[in-house]
């Protein structure tokens, strides 16, 4: 109702993600998505699926619609291609160093 009330002066373009992984930057308060890596870097194992995004592509996806007018009232879905598993993610963030990931608690759990 709102886009199509001002649309003389504003267009709409809607980016839906799926978990958005990627730096925080400073200051800003840790997101859903990475309370997941946050809960696994501190020994939390818990068995989930789900699509992700990174948050480089999350934020050229907004740019683009800011700046390209042919996205004027579209949507747009920016995930992966294929779901992971939080055990994927406790591998990965064991792999880079985490030091809370309890790979055998992990492996028990696979």
């Amino acid at each position: 109702e709102l886009a199509e009330k001002y649309k003389d002066k504003f267009s709409v373009c809607t980016v839906h993600s799926a978990a958005v992984f990627g730096a925080l930057l400073p200051g800003q308060p840790v997101s859903a998505s990475m309370l997941i890596i946050q809960d696994i870097a501190m020994g939390k194992v818990m068995s989930r699926m789900f699509a992700i995004c990174d948050a480089g592509d999350f934020a050229a996806m907004h740019v683009a619609g800011l700046e390209r007018p042919e996205t004027a009232g579209q949507r747009y879905i920016v995930t992966s291609a294929d779901q992971i598993s939080t055990l994927e993610l406790a591998e990965w963030a064991a792999a880079a160093g985490a030091s809370g990931v309890d790979s055998a608690a992990w492996a028990g759990d696979a």
